[in-house]
């Protein structure tokens, strides 16, 4: 399966799609696929995280922060995130 982006209309295996939960918008759903592919590659890809390991997640209330903290949680790293005071 090939992956891409910017078509504004594309085919796809029925098995590789998930519905959209109703209590978010389709520009909610449409920002999560790419905030989380993020985090991973950042983590797993670039950051070689190991479990045990103690990472920083900053902007840990954001989009990709989010996903980052969990992420790197389900990898059995210790975690610290951290974000402005607002959030």
């Amino acid at each position: 399966m090939r992956w891409g982006g910017f078509a504004e209309y594309t085919a796809v295996a029925e098995e590789a799609l998930a519905l959209k939960p109703p209590n978010i918008t389709y520009v909610e759903a449409a920002a999560s696929p790419m905030a989380g592919v993020t985090a991973l590659q950042g983590l797993r890809d670039k950051g070689k995280i190991k479990t045990n390991q103690k990472v920083l997640i900053h902007g840990a209330s954001g989009g990709v922060g989010t996903f980052a903290v969990q992420i790197a949680k389900s990898f059995g790293a210790e975690v610290t995130g951290v974000c402005s005071t607002r959030k």
